[in-house]
């Protein structure tokens, strides 16, 4: 392993990290190299937000678990060093786990030729050949004196924005969301994820957006049903007394934009070819927990998973809006942190744009209300919390006046 190469990636890159974390090892590095990976992996461990570590704080950060004065100056200055270095996290990492899989392959055939236990080592080399599909998936956009006037009008032209609804949270998010965006939406179960999912998908197909549910987790049909209410303004019971009228209104509304997909549980290939039959202006993935991502590891899945569905939103120019468990740690609890999102409180938040939270106290829940938290907000930076009020009969959220 190219030691230098790797540390230097690692500390421009968070996401050069998320991706070799799990499949390098004490004895992969010297002595002063795994100081500094330790530095790192806790630096980014503090702050899951962070794109790239701070050269000064993680040289700093390491001097002070050192007590001889030449050995803290030699660590601020190799970190130094390590930050300015040239280096491509993409084509390093891509490097690493090529030949970390290429090791594990030929470890596994002496095991099967041996016919010693190979279990490990085939779940090892399965994890790096899926580690390997996600690095192929990425790709890198480059701007070099780009005009203002097209960047603005271009890219953050207020009417090219993909609005969201309930209205309460689309002017927190400064008018609404862009192509590329990753949303998380969280929450304990029974406090409303499906609804919101699906208020959130009849106001994107009421802009005349295409629409991509992928569900995992409840029956399709349920989930059509659902929407048909929400987009009708029909109750199940006035769906099925009048099943004509709920048709000409939700066609009406826009719902021949969505289309729905069963999935038990699926696989990025699977997902990857239906984004690329539909063509989706919005995907939503229902839920993201339920992928299957070939890790027996469920904290790495999950986080490979969130990884993944940010990939999706690059690479196809779609919004994306991934679907997710809170813990125990939310229960009964109305404004939720990125601390509360169901075993990952920092590789599932470091792969969002926005985190939308749901939860509710007693209070509330007798109002009939449920709190929308934004822990995370990378489009307009407003971190704040808000209650609306649920309609569950027509899947409805709703602006308190």
């Amino acid at each position: 392993m190219r030691e230098k190469q790797v540390l230097s990636s690692v500390i421009r890159s968070r996401d050069a990290w998320a991706r070799v974390a799990g499949h390098v090892e004490r004895n992969d590095f010297s002595e002063q190299g795994w100081v500094v990976w330790a530095a790192v992996s806790d630096y980014y461990d503090t702050d899951p937000a962070a794109a790239s570590a701070d050269a000064g704080i993680l040289g700093e950060a390491i001097a002070r678990t050192i007590p001889a004065d030449k050995h803290k100056d030699m660590f601020r200055n190799l970190v130094a060093g390590l930050s300015e270095a040239e280096v491509s996290p993409a084509n390093v990492v891509a490097d690493l786990l090529a030949t970390k899989r290429e090791r594990v392959g030929r470890q596994l055939a002496a095991a099967l030729l041996e016919g010693t236990d190979a279990h490990r080592l085939i779940e090892e080399y399965t994890t790096l050949q899926h580690t390997e599909d996600l690095v192929d998936a990425d790709e890198t956009e480059a701007r070099q004196g780009m005009s203002v006037r097209e960047l603005v009008e271009d890219k953050f032209d207020p009417s090219n924005l993909i609005k969201i609804v309930p209205e309460a949270l689309n002017k927190r998010l400064g008018g609404g969301v862009k192509p590329g965006h990753h949303l998380i939406l969280f929450a304990r179960p029974e406090m409303g994820k499906t609804m919101c999912t699906i208020e959130m998908m009849a106001g994107f197909a009421r802009q005349g957006l295409p629409v991509l549910y992928i569900g995992n987790e409840d029956p399709v049909d349920d989930i059509n049903m659902r929407l048909v209410n929400r987009m009708s303004g029909m109750t199940k019971e006035q769906v099925l007394a009048d099943p004509d009228d709920a048709d000409l209104r939700a066609r009406e509304a826009g719902y021949d934009n969505v289309v729905l997909v069963s999935l038990a549980p699926g696989t990025p290939r699977e997902i990857t070819a239906l984004i690329e039959k539909y063509e989706p202006a919005v995907l939503v993935l229902d839920q993201l927990r339920n992928l299957n991502m070939s890790q027996d590891n469920y904290v790495l899945a999950l986080e490979n998973a969130a990884k993944q569905a940010r990939q999706w939103a690059k690479r196809y120019s779609c919004v994306v809006v991934s679907v997710t468990q809170a813990g125990d740690s939310a229960d009964r609890k109305a404004v939720l942190d990125m601390g509360d999102v169901d075993y990952s409180n920092t590789g599932i938040p470091a792969q969002a744009d926005v985190m939308i939270g749901l939860g509710a106290n007693d209070n509330l829940k007798g109002r009939g209300e449920v709190c929308i938290s934004l822990p995370k907000n990378k489009v307009s930076g407003r971190h704040e919390y808000f209650t609306v009020l649920t309609q569950p009969q027509l899947s409805k959220l709703s602006d308190l006046a």
